[in-house]
C-alpha cells in the first residue's frame, strides 16, 4: 500500500468523523439543558504519522499520534508503543498529540511501529531501515613497491560522508594485472613479475586504489639495504662490511637512511634503551627488520627507560626481540620493570612479528599516536608483583582523534597483568580500536591478582571499536574475568563484539554501559558465571547467534541486578533470542589456523582439544606449499626445538597435544606458569623452500 493511498484513505476517514461534529455538539447542549454533564468522550480512531518512513541504521525518527473522538475532537489518551527490531526510547506530549522517538536497530531490514491505546485501538507505521552509505574507501598505503616473490600488506578504511570509519563493512580486493601481482581477501599483495598493477578495494560500490610496482628482487643470498650490528659504530658506512651501531641506524644513519630503504639488524644482543625516529613516506616507508634467520635481541637491562621507544612516521619495525634480563620481580612502584615498546610520538607505523618478553608492559601506546598497527607479536612473562597489586599488561593501548590503532593476530600469555588492556584514566579515549584474531591465555596467573585476558573500557569513552575473532583461555579452576567490555558505569558509544571464542574464568563475560553494542556469533564456555550485564537498561544492545556452553538452568547470567537462568536472562533483557545455551563443554576439538599476513609460510595454530586427543591433525594446505620444509613450535617454548617438523606433502599434519613446560619468567613469579596441554595449546608454524 503506497503512502499516497494511505494518506487519502485517512483524509476520507477524518472527513467522515468531522461530519459527525454537529451531532456531537447538539448532544452536549441537550445534556447541559437537562442539568447533567456529557458522558466521557470515547476515542474512535488513532492516527500515526508518518505511516511510512526510511531511516538509517542506529538513527532516530519521530512519530506523531493523534487520538480522535467520533466528534472529530482531539482526545488525550495513554498509549503503548512497540517495534519489531527498533526501540521507542521515549515519548513526549504536545497539546493533544503524542510523539514517539523511534531508534532503528543496527541491522538493515523492514520494521513496523505499532501504537495502541487502553481500549485496543491501534495504528501502524512501516519503517525501512537501511545502512549508512559508504562514501569512499581509503587504501593505505596509496602506492608502494614490492619485490617479486614477496608481499606487501594494504589496509582499507571504509568511511561515510563525514569521514567517520564504518566498522564491519565487507571489503573486496582486486588486482588490475594478475600476472604482475595478486591480492588476497585481506589485502595482502604478492608480487609475481616486474611491472605495475593497480590494487582496488571496494565496499558497497565505492572503491579506493593503490598503485603497486613489482621490482626484480636482489640475487639470492644478498640483502639490499643498510646494516646495524652489535659490533657496529656510529662512524661506519652502514654497509654489510661496516655496519652502524643500532642507535645510529635508528636515528637515520647520519642522514643516509631515506624513504623506501631497509635497515637490516644483524643477530646478537643490543644492550640498553633505544629510540627509533625514522620517517619515511606513505609511498616509501622505511623498514627496520631482523636479518632473516638471525635473532636480533634488544635487552633493556641496566636502563630505567622503556627499552624501545617509537617516534617518527611511515616506518615498519619487523622481527625484533625486545626483552629485559633484569631479575627484579617483587617490589613496590609501577616502574619496577620498564615497558618493552613505548609508542610515543608516532604516526603511520607498523610493528610486525616482534617477540617481547620479561619486560614490564609489552607495549604502551600513547593515545595521540595515530594509525598504528601491532601485528603478529608474541608477548609473555611481563610484569611484576608488589604489595598491593600486580602490573605488566601485554598490550596497554588507548586512542583518540583521527586514525586508529589495529591490534591483530598477536599471542599474549602469562603476563602478570592483563593480556590486552584497552584503558585510559584521565587523558585520551578508546576510539577507533580494532582487536582482531588475537590469542590470549592465562594472563594474570603468574601474579597474585585476578586479571582479565581482555578489557576494553576505562574512565574515558570507548567508541567505534571492533573486537572480532579473538581466542581466549583460562586453565580449569583459574582466572576470574576473561572478557570485560566496558568499565564501571561510564556510558560508552558503539562497539561490535563478533565471532570471539572465550573459554574459562570464574566470570566469562562482563558487560558495561554502551549506547550501542552488538554481540554476534560468539562462543562462551565456562562453569561459573557466564555473563554479567551491569547496565540495568537493555536499550542499545543486540545479542544474536551466540553459543553459551553452560547448563541453561544454572543461575549464571546477570541482568538488572539479579542473577538468572538463561531463559530468564533472555526474557528480562530481551537479548539473545537467537542465542543458545547447552550444558557441558564442546565435544568436538576446535582448531583455528591464522596465516601470517606478512610472512608467507607462517601461521598461528590454536587448538582447543575438547576430545583430549594425544595429537590433532591440522590441514596446513593454506599455509605451507607442498614440498616446503616446515617447523612447528609450541609458543610457550618459542626459542626451543620444534615439537614437529618435516617436508609437507599435503593434507593433515599431526600436532602433539601432551603440552610443554612453559618458559619461566626471569627473576621468578608468585605462581609458576601453568601447563595448558593436553586441553589447549598454541603453535607457530614456519616454513621455507628446501
Amino acid at each position: 500500500m503506497t503512502f499516497s493511498y494511505k494518506l487519502s484513505r485517512r483524509l476520507a476517514r477524518l472527513g467522515a468523523l468531522l461530519a459527525l461534529l454537529p451531532l456531537a455538539l447538539l448532544a452536549c447542549e441537550m445534556a447541559r439543558n437537562r442539568g447533567t454533564d456529557p458522558s466521557p468522550i470515547d476515542i474512535a480512531q488513532l492516527l500515526i504519522s508518518p505511516t511510512s518512513v526510511v531511516v538509517y541504521t542506529d538513527q532516530t525518527v519521530d512519530f506523531v499520534v493523534v487520538g480522535l473522538a467520533s466528534s472529530g475532537d482531539t482526545v488525550a489518551t495513554e498509549l503503548s508503543w512497540s517495534a519489531a527490531s527498533g526501540t521507542i526510547t521515549s515519548t513526549s506530549q504536545s497539546g493533544g498529540r503524542k510523539v514517539g522517538h523511534y531508534r532503528a536497530g543496527r541491522q538493515a531490514g523492514q520494521d513496523r511501529v505499532i501504537v495502541r491505546d487502553s481500549s485496543g485501538l491501534a495504528d501502524t507505521a512501516d519503517v525501512t531501515v537501511t545502512s549508512v552509505p559508504v562514501a569512499w574507501v581509503e587504501v593505505s598505503p596509496s602506492s608502494g613497491s614490492v619485490p617479486a616473490g614477496q608481499t606487501l600488506q594494504l589496509s582499507a578504511a571504509v568511511k561515510d560522508s563525514a569521514g567517520a570509519v564504518l566498522a564491519g563493512r565487507l571489503v573486496t580486493w582486486a588486482s588490475s594485472n594478475l600476472a604482475i601481482a595478486t591480492v588476497s581477501e585481506n589485502g595482502l599483495v604478492t608480487g609475481l613479475l616486474a611491472g605495475s598493477a593497480v590494487i582496488t578495494a571496494t565496499s558497497e560500490g565505492k572503491s579506493g586504489t593503490a598503485e603497486i610496482t613489482v621490482v626484480t628482487p636482489p640475487p639470492p643470498g644478498t640483502r639490499t639495504g643498510w646494516y646495524a650490528a652489535p659490533t657496529g659504530s656510529s662512524s661506519g658506512t652502514g654497509r654489510s662490511d661496516s655496519p652502524w651501531d643500532l642507535r645510529t641506524a635508528l636515528s637515520g644513519g647520519n642522514g643516509k637512511v631515506q624513504p623506501g630503504d631497509t635497515v637490516w639488524v644483524r643477530g646478537g644482543t643490543y644492550n640498553g634503551s633505544f629510540t627509533a625516529s625514522l620517517t619515511g613516506t606513505s609511498a616509501a616507508p622505511i623498514i627496520v627488520r631482523a636479518y632473516p634467520g638471525e635473532r636480533a635481541i634488544i635487552d633493556g637491562n641496566g636502563s630505567s627507560n622503556s627499552t624501545f621507544v617509537v617516534d617518527g612516521s611511515w616506518a615498519v619495525y619487523w622481527g625484533l626481540e625486545i626483552m629485559n634480563s633484569m631479575t627484579a620481580r617483587f617490589g613496590d612502584g609501577l616502574g619496577l620493570r620498564p615497558t618493552g615498546v613505548y609508542v610515543r610520538n608516532a604516526a603511520n607505523v607498523k610493528l610486525i612479528n616482534l617477540i617481547v618478553h620479561d619486560t614490564g608492559h609489552g607495549t604502551y601506546t600513547e593515545y595521540a599516536a595515530q594509525n598504528i598497527e601491532i601485528y603478529g607479536w608474541i608477548i609473555f612473562n611481563g610484569g611484576h608483583q608488589n604489595s598491593t597489586r600486580s602490573d605488566g599488561h601485554g598490550i596497554y593501548i588507548k586512542h583518540d582523534g583521527a586514525g586508529g590503532k589495529v591490534v591483530r593476530d598477536n599471542i599474549i600469555f602469562n603476563q602478570f597483568g592483563f593480556g590486552i588492556h584497552g584503558y585510559t584514566e584521565s587523558s585520551g579515549a578508546l576510539r577507533n580500536l580494532v582487536f582482531e584474531g588475537n590469542v590470549l591465555f592465562n594472563n594474570g596467573e603468574l601474579s597474585n591478582d585476578d586479571n582479565p585476558n581482555l578489557q576494553l573500557g576505562g574512565n574515558r569513552v570507548a567508541d567505534n571499536d571492533l573486537i572480532a575473532d579473538n581466542m581466549t583461555y583460562f586453565s580449569p579452576g583459574h582466572g576470574w574475568w576473561n572478557f570485560r567490555i566496558g568499565y564501571n558505569s561510564l556510558l560508552n558509544g558503539t562497539a561490535v563484539v563478533r565471532n570471539n571464542y572465550v573459554v574459562g574464568g570464574g566470570e566469562v563475560v562482563e558487560v558495561g554501559y554502551w549506547q550501542n553494542l552488538d554481540w554476534l556469533g560468539n562462543t562462551f564456555v565456562g562453569d561459573g558465571n557466564m555473563v554479567r550485564a551491569n547496565d540495568p537498561s537493555a536499550a542499545g544492545q543486540e545479542w544474536g547467534a551466540n553459543t553459551h556452553y553452560r547448563d541453561p538452568a544454572a543461575v549464571a547470567w546477570r541482568f538488572n541486578g539479579s542473577w538468572r537462568t538463561f531463559d530468564s536472562w533472555r526474557q528480562a533483557s530481551g537479548w539473545g533470542t537467537t542465542d543458545q545455551a547447552m550444558a557441558g563443554v564442546p565435544t568436538a576439538t576446535r582448531v583455528f589456523v591464522r596465516p601470517n599476513l606478512y610472512e608467507p609460510g607462517r601461521a598461528t595454530v590454536v587448538i582447543y582439544n575438547w576430545a583430549r586427543s594425544a595429537s590433532v591433525g591440522v590441514d596446513l594446505g593454506g599455509v605451507v606449499p607442498v614440498g616446503h620444509v616446515y617447523e612447528i613450535r609450541n609458543v610457550q617454548t618459542i626459542f626451543g626445538a620444534p615439537v614437529a617438523s618435516g617436508t609437507y606433502t599435503g593434507g593433515l599434519v599431526s600436532f602433539p597435544m601432551d603440552g610443554v613446560a612453559a618458559q619461566a619468567p626471569i627473576g621468578g613469579s608468585p605462581n609458576p606458569p601453568l601447563r595448558t596441554g593436553p586441553d589447549f595449546d598454541v603453535f607457530v608454524v614456519t616454513s621455507r623452500a628446501p
